[in-house]
């Protein structure tokens, strides 16, 4: 089903448009054609990820010296979590149950989002800021289902908030089969394979791409083995507003969503405020109801 467009997605598109035409040295023409195309597919009806999913190739193809224009603040973004790892890691084992608070931080880390022109804050800053109180926390009901789970997938987000990803995934004590899912192509900043890799990720979970060019994963598009792992896993972290708007409505009670509340139409869709972090599963009547 996905997530309903609304007004506001088309200005979103075309703000965002501007800025990677200008990164890839693209001309104005290529952006009017671009923007056309999104346009229409929010028309259509198209969630957010998917009505930029032609236009996102289309970019890539047109770009002359790489099909990944936020590659290096990826691997900026990256490199600077890595840093802080071993601090995280002391930091969330004196908490009582590690494993939870991790969660929250992993959560939190969708608002630091380097590719949207926020930077990294200093530690102490960024300790503050992953330790905050979520507004809306099922974690203990997924905690719960984690124990009682053979299979877990991870859908994953940005670039850097993989780093507290593997850390939640070293902290649980879950023994069973993990795999992380990431973009099967560049999108913005989100993570894909490579991303993934110099994460460390490949340390707690097999790493799996949706094999979708799409900013989600829509179940319907999967095929091969992302299909096969998406339906077979007990319990499903998907994490970002992207993957929201790919799975929303699916009142599927194996997956939870991660992410920060950061534009007006999924405020509308969840009933929940700007800014607020959130960690639950969801159904399709939105607005106050929208919680399984």
């Amino acid at each position: 089903m996905g997530l309903s467009p609304d007004t506001e997605c088309f200005a979103c598109f075309r703000r965002g448009f501007s800025d990677f035409v200008a990164r890839a040295d693209l001309s104005a023409g290529d952006y009017d054609k671009f923007i056309s195309i999104i346009e229409e597919n929010l028309n259509r009806g198209f969630p957010p990820p998917l009505a930029g999913a032609k236009s996102w190739a289309l970019l890539r193809k047109a770009c002359i010296l790489t099909d990944d224009i936020f590659l290096e603040e990826k691997k900026h973004f990256t490199r600077q979590m890595l840093l802080h790892y071993g601090k995280l890691r002391k930091h969330f084992l004196q908490k009582g149950n590690p494993q939870s608070a991790a969660l929250a931080a992993a959560t939190w880390c969708n608002l630091i989002d380097v590719g949207q022109g926020v930077p990294l804050p200093r530690i102490e800053e960024l300790l503050n800021i992953l330790s905050s109180p979520l507004s809306v926390d099922e974690r203990e009901n997924f905690l719960d289902s984690l124990r009682e789970a053979d299979i877990l997938l991870v859908l994953g987000d940005n670039a850097g908030e993989t780093v507290m990803d593997r850390l939640f995934l070293e902290l649980t004590p879950f023994k069973g089969k993990r795999y992380y899912m990431t973009r099967e192509m560049p999108v913005m900043n989100d993570a894909i394979l490579k991303d993934a890799e110099m994460a460390g990720l490949h340390k707690e979970a097999e790493l799996i791409s949706s094999g979708i060019d799409v900013s989600a994963v829509i179940p319907e598009m999967l095929t091969g083995k992302a299909l096969n792992v998406f339906e077979s896993a007990d319990i499903i972290l998907a994490k970002g507003q992207g993957n929201l708007e790919g799975l929303f409505g699916l009142n599927d009670s194996r997956v939870y969503h991660s992410f920060v509340v950061k534009c007006p139409v999924v405020s509308r869709a969840t009933g929940i405020a700007m800014g607020s972090g959130v960690f639950s599963r969801f159904t399709d009547t939105g607005g106050k109801n929208a919680h399984l």
